[in-house]
Parts: C-alpha cells; structure tokens; sequence
C-alpha cells in the first residue's frame, strides 16, 4: 500500500477512535490520554515539518513526562517520518510494546447468523460488557471515555443471550471510510460464532449508510482475531509498531 492510502487510514483511524487530546509538534501528531490505550496515547510520525529530529524527539518526551505518561511512538512500518526515526528511537532506549496489522476489506459481506441490537450512538449496555471485558479498571474506563467521542451516528452491535450481554462490536463512521473496533465477546459465549455476527451486521448498517471501505487493527499476535477478519475478507494492508521509553 502506498504511503497517500497509508496516510488516509490513518487520519480516519485517529478521527474514529479519537483520543482525549490531540497536539501538533513540528509536523508529528501528539495524542493523549489515560495512557493505557497504545494509539490514543502516541505520537504519530507520520509526517515531519521541524529542523532538529532529535531535539523533536525531546519535546515530545517532555510532554508525555509532563502529564505522567511514559513517552510512546507509533511507528508504521517504512512510514515513520523521517524513515530513521525507529533507529534513532531504539538508540534512546525505546523498546516495542505492540505489533498492530491495519487490515482492509476486499470480500463479499455475508448474513449474521444471529440477531444483533444496533444503535447508532453508545448505549449503558454497550459500556457494560467494554467495561467488563477490558484489561483493568484504568484501560476500560479510557476506552469508555473513547466511545463518548465516537462519531454519531455509528453502528453499536450487541448479542445478548437468554438475556446475557454476549457479545459486542463498533462499525465507526470516520468520514469517507468505516472502521471496526471494541469487538467483544464474554469469555462463556465465546466460539459460537457471535463476533462474526456481529462484525456482518455492523458493517452491514455501514453499507446501508453508503460505506464502502473498511479497515481495522489487530494485534498480530491475536490468532483468533486474525482468523476471524481474514474469513471474513479482510486483507493485511500494512503493520505499526508502539514503542515505548519506560521512566
């Protein structure tokens, strides 16, 4: 994929999962946060304007240290402005936290195979089973607070099961494409199939509202995941990777 398609995923990915602040600095996107989400709390290289790499690299230290969060970069892969970023990063003691695969959609969209709720704006229920389904109290308060800045309308899809929140998924409307995200499933409903059906249907009220290009992101190490996306259509496009300088 090339860097110009790149460069719009990106930008609908920061505008459908936006974070608490957003900063500019010689060029590079700043974002911030809780600090437990790896994208919304990163600097995005994507594009460089300054002078003086290193001296850059220091700014957006300073600025992390100073709102108590350890500095991140996330750095696409052959994409990172300038392209000797990730060298000079690793030399200042950055080490990698994540490896992300950004996938498009290149299949035919199938039916759900179970009924699924969706609401164009997030519901209690919806931040109940992200609540109950994230890493910690911290990382799901922050992806709650996410989901409150999410565009409006979006596809909101939930399964429940004998009256059990089981399953749960986000289509965001971020401008001209859509992306997926906050897929969950309840650890006692998992391999039946529900994420599936939610995927169809909210990328099927997608299609209804007349989009027609898909991404989403997945941990590379996410084997489930990735099968499920891959049987599903999607295609790896181009990977990133979160690195991180601890205090």
């Amino acid at each position: 994929m090339d860097l110009s398609a790149i460069h719009r995923i990106e930008q609908a990915t920061a505008r459908g999962w936006p974070a608490a602040r957003e900063d500019r600095l010689d060029g590079w996107h700043v974002f911030s946060g809780l600090g437990f989400v790896g994208r919304t709390n990163s600097c995005w290289p994507l594009t460089y304007a300054g002078s003086d790499v290193d001296a850059s690299i220091e700014a957006v230290e300073a600025h992390y240290r100073a709102l108590g969060l350890a500095p991140q970069f996330k750095l696409v892969t052959g994409g990172a402005d300038p392209l000797d970023l990730p060298e000079r990063l690793a030399r200042r003691g950055y080490v990698a936290v994540s490896q992300v695969a950004v996938m498009t959609f290149e299949g035919q969209l199938g039916a759900p195979k179970h009924e699924v709720d969706i609401s164009p704006h997030v519901t209690q229920d919806f931040i109940q089973i992200v609540s109950e389904t994230s890493h910690s109290g911290g990382d799901g308060q922050e992806r709650v607070d996410i989901l409150g800045r999410v565009p409006s309308p979006s596809a909101f899809g939930i399964i429940r099961q004998n009256g059990a929140l089981a399953a749960a998924g986000l289509c965001t409307f971020a401008g001209d494409s859509a992306g997926i995200a906050a897929m969950r499933t309840q650890a006692d409903f998992r391999n039946q199939g529900l994420g599936r059906s939610v995927l169809r249907a909210i990328m099927g009220r997608a299609l209804q509202s007349g989009y027609r290009q898909f991404w989403l992101q997945v941990e590379t190490n996410n084997a489930p995941a990735r099968h499920l996306y891959e049987s599903e259509g999607f295609v790896a496009a181009y990977q990133y990777q979160t690195v991180r300088r601890e205090p």
